[in-house]
């Protein structure tokens, strides 16, 4: 046992391993955060997707719970630091909040409104079985990712003349398909699509295909693509086939399943927002928003484009309300904060485009209304998914303090670093070169034979070569490293200056080539090598520093795990 409980030791870093007072609800305490059972198993099943929980090994376990101590443990710090109350982190929570919300409200009214839990079991159901099979698609103007002119009569004859030719034996399927298929993969592979389970296809092709036995041949199946005519070749039991694998497959199934209603999906989210609008008695005041793009076309010319630039009053004009709420101007620059902001001030002078800003954030502030109403804000997978989203970014902000701050590198380290490792920043050797690129090989032999009796070399290129880019350089391409140009440059190296040779084979083209002068190997000065050595001096700096910062926080932040829980979640 104490040997179990040493090898433990090693594998979570020598974090305190006491899991005095820990609930079964908590897998580890840090600082004053908790990673809870559901923290973790999030975390896991985003590292192992599709893996069952039970088959995730001790040392994978660990690994994944040592990686979320440290995040946890500069979250502390950046909430000590006041970092979680910041500008740029709640206009960065903000916005992921609202995504988060409006997608889980999507999927909670649309999604599963379209795709029941019977039907995602059905199709898990159906995926105990594979179906081998190959298919020559016909395609017609204005299917998905078509290409062709003829319409889709003309298309659905042709594939009717295909399949009275399959039919009747006298011309295998693997040729009609190479030979006819639009599918641009059927000229290598003759419209195979290997074995695939139920939830790979599209709707009306996977059920005309499940529906038929090996040999079988289709009629003309209609999908967004175009005409389809499938020949099942085999069928057999899916080897990876596991009914425990049904709560991590779960989400997967739903949102193939989605798409095969998307349409049917857009139309009801349309009606659902224009619902919510006049539930709410939403109002968007056009003319504020107007008067605010107005006023931000003249600050911008005044070279004030920030936030801070915004008195207090204009920051709280109000650009939309509905029941018990109100949109400020500074309610628009909390959501658009950070890396969004760039995008906030190319559309905030344009009233058309910043209406369309103020009327996403309005709906989005409906939805968190009607999301709070049906308890979505309890859910597990929307609060594990902020907490995370939290703990990530605040770690981030705290390194970015703590730790790439503190690791800038001075003129002085940088040049004593160079003086002690000069010999690390070379400068490989080059050679001159001209060459002459052709397609045809007895053509590229024969330009060899007249450059080699002495004919002009830049003539020769002007008149023969194929690189459109180099004729007009006169074939001339500079000085070159051995590894450069391929097995061009290899072959100068090994001719040496002043020489003609080829015609070797580079890209598209046999190319012959002239050598000129040799610029020998040598170390890079100071000056040519600097963001080199600056760059190494950082990455050293960056790693020692976060290094001593993480044993900082060790010592500073009790840690206590609950190994009973880490070794028995299923």
């Amino acid at each position: 046992m104490r040997k179990i409980l040493a090898v433990l030791g090693l594998i979570i870093g020598f974090y305190l391993i006491s899991a005095c007072g820990l609930s079964d609800d908590t897998v580890a305490k840090v600082g004053k955060q908790t990673i809870t059972v559901d923290d973790y198993k999030f975390v896991l099943n985003r590292r192992f997707p599709g893996k069952a929980i039970a088959k995730i090994d001790s040392a994978q376990r660990y690994s994944i719970l040592n990686y979320m101590i440290d995040k946890y443990l500069q979250a502390n710090q950046a909430i000590d630091m006041g970092l979680d109350t910041t500008r740029l982190f709640l206009s960065e929570l903000a916005d992921y909040k609202a995504r988060l919300i409006g997608n889980k409200y999507f999927e909670k009214v649309i999604v599963d409104v379209l795709v029941p839990e019977e039907e995602i079991r059905e199709a898990f159901e159906k995926r105990r079985d594979e179906v081998k099979a190959r298919h020559i698609l016909i395609q017609y103007k204005g299917a998905r990712n078509s290409k062709v002119k003829r319409s889709k009569e003309e298309a659905f004859k042709l594939a009717e003349k295909i399949l009275r030719e399959a039919k009747s034996g006298k011309t295998s399927f693997n040729y009609l398909a190479e030979k006819y298929s639009d599918d641009p993969s059927a000229k290598k592979n003759k419209g195979d699509l290997g074995y695939f389970t139920w939830g790979q296809m599209v709707d009306e092709f996977q059920k005309a295909a499940f529906s038929m036995e090996p040999g079988q041949i289709s009629e003309p199946v209609e999908t967004p693509y175009g005409f389809h005519i499938i020949k099942v070749e085999g069928r057999r039991k899916n080897p990876f086939f596991d009914e425990n694998n049904y709560q991590w497959q779960k989400e997967d199934i739903k949102r193939n399943r989605y798409f095969a209603h998307q349409d049917t999906a857009l139309k009801m989210w349309k009606a659902k927002k224009k619902e919510l609008k006049q539930v709410y008695e939403a109002t968007l005041f056009k003319e504020k928003i107007d008067s605010v793009a107005r006023l931000a076309s003249k600050k911008q010319q005044e070279g004030r484009y920030k936030p801070k630039s915004y008195s207090m009053a204009e920051k709280r004009i109000v650009l939309a309300k509905w029941k018990n709420g109100q949109l400020f101007l500074d309610d628009v620059f909390l959501m658009y904060g950070g890396r969004r902001f760039s995008a906030l001030q190319r559309r905030i002078t344009r009233p058309e485009k910043f209406e369309q800003i103020v009327d996403q954030i309005l709906l989005a502030k409906l939805i968190e209304n009607e999301a709070s109403k049906i308890g979505l804000f309890d859910d597990v997978q929307v609060k594990t998914n902020l907490k995370d989203f939290k703990i990530q970014k605040l770690s981030s902000l705290a390194y970015s303090k703590e730790v790439k701050a503190k690791s800038e590198p001075t003129e002085e380290e940088i040049k004593a670093y160079y003086e002690q490792h000069a010999d690390e920043f070379v400068k490989p050797a080059e050679i001159e070169l001209w060459e002459i690129s052709l397609k045809d090989e007895k053509t590229a032999n024969k330009v060899l034979k007249l450059a080699q009796k002495g004919y002009d070399f830049e003539k020769l290129a002007g008149k023969y070569s194929e690189d459109k880019y180099y004729k007009k350089k006169k074939g001339y391409i500079g000085f070159k490293t051995k590894n450069r140009r391929g097995e061009v440059s290899k072959e100068a190296f090994k001719l040496g200056t002043n020489k003609i040779g080829g015609p070797v084979k580079y890209r598209n083209y046999y190319v012959v080539f002239k050598t000129g002068k040799i610029h020998p190997e040598t170390i890079r000065s100071f000056e040519e090598a600097y963001q080199q050595v600056k760059m190494r001096v950082r990455n050293k700096k960056l790693k020692e520093r976060r290094e001593e910062w993480l044993k900082e926080l060790k010592d500073r932040y009790a840690v206590k795990i609950n190994h009973k829980v880490v070794d028995n979640l299923q």
